[in-house]
């Protein structure tokens, strides 16, 4: 199994865990007397899964779980106006320390619950903190990089007019700036 594979599947089960650990437990049929939890998911990538996950729990424990998917492009603004209703989200997705700060006074902390004694030391490290208080609950990380054809830079990188003499010269933003533009000012002679 890959490395990523293994991630994916690590990431939801922490997301498993972490929805019906926070919510109570019960019977086998929904009943409005043991609770309800709403999760605004953000990952349309994984609705279906998670879609499936709270009918089991619901089936399982009896508690109502409702899982509402804000659409492509309009996360953050679904979730500042279902926080302003009365029946705001039990659990929601934030990015970054950025949206941390932004909805820290909606969060309660964490570390100690039951589910957060479940994170390992990475996971504890990922939580976002203030002092010894941590309110959230990593359980998916994203990466971003750029692919690029190794054939073609290592082509211009052996030229006279090159910027770098390899790849492994990009190690910022300006140096890929300027490989990008002397690439695209070359682009005839580079086949491209």
């Amino acid at each position: 199994m890959s490395t990523m594979n293994m991630k994916r599947i690590l990431a939801a089960g922490v997301a498993a865990v972490t929805m019906f650990s926070l919510a109570a437990c019960g019977s086998t049929a929904a009943d409005p007397n043991k609770g309800h939890v709403y999760f605004l998911n953000g990952k349309p990538e994984v609705v279906d899964q998670l879609q499936q996950l709270a009918q089991d729990y619901t089936n399982q424990t009896g508690v109502q779980v409702d899982i509402q998917i804000a659409s492509s492009g309009s996360y953050e603004s679904t979730l500042t106006s279902e926080l302003a209703k009365s029946e705001a989200p039990t659990m929601f997705i934030i990015a970054g320390y950025d949206e941390f700060a932004k909805y820290q006074r909606y969060l309660e902390p964490l570390q100690d619950t039951d589910v957060y004694k479940l994170l390992n030391d990475e996971g504890k490290t990922n939580s976002h903190k203030v002092g010894d208080d941590a309110y959230t609950m990593p359980y998916a990380a994203e990466w971003y990089g750029i692919i690029y054809n190794k054939k073609i830079v290592n082509e211009y990188a052996k030229k006279d007019y090159a910027v770098i003499q390899s790849d492994a010269d990009i190690k910022d933003y300006d140096t890929l700036k300027k490989v990008v533009e002397d690439m695209n000012k070359h682009k005839d002679d580079l086949g491209i």
